[in-house]
């Protein structure tokens, strides 16, 4: 199975972020969202991937490079028009050949078992697999009407409590086979969510569902971002962390330097280059991106400091994202990827 990575969205909802930096290259657990996923493929021997771009291509390319520090193959696939997720993927028809084609984005955080998603698609004998989860809130999601064999049968597009037919949502992570690409129009912007599984199952092609219990999150403003890098400080999905463990739950990279009189207590990520200064309080879940500077007597409670960040003397940094968007790209890059 080869893996088609979508990366080329503009995540309008990040701004101001997304001004310095794509989505797939913010920073969770101090590593890009779109390393994390490379790094579940790999870990499903998944190992050539399609990946598609569209803003700041030469960043995302710069750090990943041909794939090799991950033990992939990436073939980068630029999109000065955006095609869609469906079109995204029919660009790259010749890269598929004749092998089962994984979908999934690559500016959200997940820990899927893609494993298990391919074995149900396989034993189903389905066209298209579509990976479903249950949501509290239907309101909030487009969301996916299967019967008892798990075949969809339906949608619902953020429906009300009141009127939704279903709680499970599309998490966008689909496992296809190479037939459906004929069903796509060449050169055009197509959605597979708005466009292809609608028509799908209105002529009755065996569209079939995945239901998982993991932890996804599209990371799609900056709420979530801020959530999603906690989670991942506090393990609730498995990411890689990078670096040592110092000390019990606090885990950092090389060329930090932490005061002996700087107070740390975890869980806590720290990057690399991070100068922790005399009397600092970090409490965690907190990350703390490459090349920040926390002053004395600063104080960092449930927050994500984004790379080259400085707390001032005796500053705080409490309940939220803090940083220098104009550092960014400079602090990420710095570091280019490697397997951790």
């Amino acid at each position: 199975m080869k893996a088609m990575v979508m990366a080329a969205g503009l995540g309008t909802r990040l701004r101001p972020l997304t001004d310095f930096l794509p989505k797939p290259m913010m920073p969770v657990a101090n590593r890009p969202v779109l390393h994390h996923l490379l790094n579940l493929l790999r870990r499903h021997d998944v190992t050539e991937v399609g990946v598609n771009l569209h803003a700041f291509p030469e960043m995302i390319q710069r750090y990943f490079g041909d794939g090799a520090a991950l033990d992939l193959s990436i073939l980068w696939s630029h999109e000065p028009e955006l095609l869609g997720t469906a079109g995204g993927t029919k660009k790259l028809q010749d890269y598929w050949g004749d092998e089962t084609i994984l979908i999934t984005s690559g500016d959200g955080l997940h820990d899927v078992d893609l494993t298990a998603l391919l074995g149900h698609h396989q034993r189903t004998g389905a066209l298209a697999t579509l990976t479903v989860k249950p949501v509290p809130d239907p309101s909030s999601y487009g969301v996916v009407i299967l019967d008892r064999d798990t075949r969809v049968r339906g949608f619902q597009e953020k429906p009300r409590r009141d009127e939704a037919r279903s709680d499970l949502a599309n998490c966008g992570i689909y496992v296809i086979e190479p037939a459906l690409l004929e069903r796509i129009p060449p050169g055009t912007f197509y959605d597979f969510g708005e466009d292809v599984w609608p028509n799908l199952v209105a002529a009755g092609e065996e569209v079939y569902a995945y239901t998982t219990m993991a932890y996804w999150n599209d990371v799609g403003d900056l709420d979530e971002l801020r959530n999603t890098i906690l989670d991942a400080v506090l393990g609730h999905v498995r990411v890689d962390i990078p670096g040592e463990e110092i000390a019990p739950g606090v885990w950092a990279e090389e060329g930090c330097r932490i005061d002996s009189a700087a107070t740390i207590d975890g869980p806590v990520v720290l990057g690399r280059n991070v100068t922790v200064e005399e009397r600092a309080q970090i409490r965690g879940p907190a990350a703390i991106g490459a090349d920040c500077h926390v002053g004395k007597d600063a104080a960092i409670r449930r927050a994500a400091l984004l790379p080259g960040s400085v707390v001032p003397d005796e500053g705080l940094a409490i309940a939220g994202i803090f940083g220098d968007a104009s550092k960014l790209a400079d602090s990420i890059l710095r570091y280019p990827s490697a397997r951790e």
